[in-house]
């Protein structure tokens, strides 16, 4: 029943929505195919009702994904419904963060705003071609053939959207991205210097490894955590540690017994799968990561960060990188006794780490990329 409702959302229906007007003043956001309220859609949707703009917010959610804050002024709608399907072609403008899947592409004088999740390190869409399903790649080209402006916080990021996603230059839109303009408001209140502090919060956030053995707790052990306790509390700091992993290992770890004594025993904070990582950074002294591109938005606060690539040469064979970690201007650790060598023998370097990344990058954020957006909207719509 589902498949049959699918085929007649995305390949019947399309044809019949498509001939009836365009409501200028409607706007369909999308995050994550419908898997999340979150990300740059969720920083317009929310702007928008925020300054009581004249607009009519639809959210393309899946029936099972909760959202226990969803803004008065939202409309939710089913993702896989025939409603869903009849909003996107009667809408003036799509506002989304990932991929959308559906083969009919919008109409002429529609505008899709593609805001991407994050500044790719890894290799992401054609350039991972070899790596993703055709089914994905089907959806993927005429995604990107509808693409009227693909949103770009760096210089580094557009130089790699151009193949990634099969745009234009004049496609690109170097404003920075929505999500990253209260980050950019913070940076000189939030800016950390670790060394003068009595307690220092650590969050490490590494990527999923495709082998659920590779994740979780056995990350956790290559940090040697004990050992970095014991060597801040000989400069008589106290180390507070969190840990933010993929949902599917969070999940995991939440529900494991031995993962839970571990992580008591060491006393690791488990943060939760609903806190999105940018609402945790105004707390957050040091960023260790491996692979996520979340050090990118990191970085804008201008606070520490060391990239920990115990693993690079193989998790670059199984995902493949644009650039070698090595020639990124930040402190990187293979293991715990080279963390301890960055905070005792490199602390200057670590703590200009992030401003040293955003000239390497060529950054674009200013924090006023969400208004930047709307004001496009507002022009469109006249």
């Amino acid at each position: 029943m589902n498949k049959i409702k699918k085929l007649f959302s995305r390949y019947v229906f399309p044809a019949i929505f498509k001939v009836l007007p365009l409501k200028e003043d409607r706007i369909v956001f999308s995050s994550f195919g419908g898997r999340n309220y979150s990300g740059n859609p969720r920083v317009i949707s929310e702007t928008i009702g925020n300054q009581n703009l004249n607009y009519k917010c639809i959210w393309l959610l899946k029936k099972e994904v909760q959202v226990n804050d969803l803004p008065n002024n939202v409309k939710r709608v089913d993702t896989d419904s025939l409603l869903s399907t009849y909003y996107l072609y009667t809408s003036k403008f799509w506002i989304d963060d990932s991929r959308k899947t559906i083969v009919y592409g919008k109409r002429k004088k529609q505008i899709y705003f593609q805001t991407w999740h994050g500044t790719p390190l890894k290799k992401i869409e054609f350039d991972a071609e070899s790596k993703l399903s055709s089914h994905y790649l089907k959806y993927a080209k005429k995604d990107s053939e509808s693409i009227t402006y693909l949103l770009s916080g760096n210089r580094y990021s557009s130089e790699k959207y151009l193949s990634a996603f099969r745009v234009s230059k004049n496609q690109l839109l170097e404003i920075g991205t929505p999500r990253n303009d209260k980050l950019v408001s913070e940076a000189n209140v939030l800016k950390s210097d670790y060394l003068d502090k009595n307690e220092i919060t650590i969050l490490f956030a590494p990527t999923f490894r495709n082998n659920m053995e590779d994740n979780g707790i056995s990350q956790l052990k290559k940090l040697e955590i004990n050992v970095l306790k014991e060597f801040f509390a000989l400069r008589n700091q106290k180390l507070n540690f969190m840990t933010k992993f993929h949902p599917n290992v969070n999940q995991y770890l939440a529900n494991d017994k031995k993962s839970r004594e571990y992580m008591k025993k060491h006393e690791v904070e488990l943060v939760d799968d609903g806190i999105p990582l940018e609402h945790l950074f105004e707390n957050v002294d040091v960023l260790i990561t491996d692979y996520s591109s979340i050090f990118f938005d990191y970085a804008l606060l201008k606070k520490p960060l060391i990239l920990f690539n115990y693993d690079e040469e193989s998790y670059s064979k199984e995902r493949g990188f644009y650039i070698e970690l090595s020639s990124l201007p930040v402190p990187v650790a293979q293991n715990g006794k080279m963390l301890i060598q960055i905070f005792e023998e490199q602390a200057q370097d670590l703590l200009n780490s992030s401003e040293r990344l955003l000239n390497y990058v060529g950054n674009f954020e200013d924090g006023t990329s969400t208004e930047k957006v709307i004001e496009l909207m507002k022009k469109a719509s006249k």
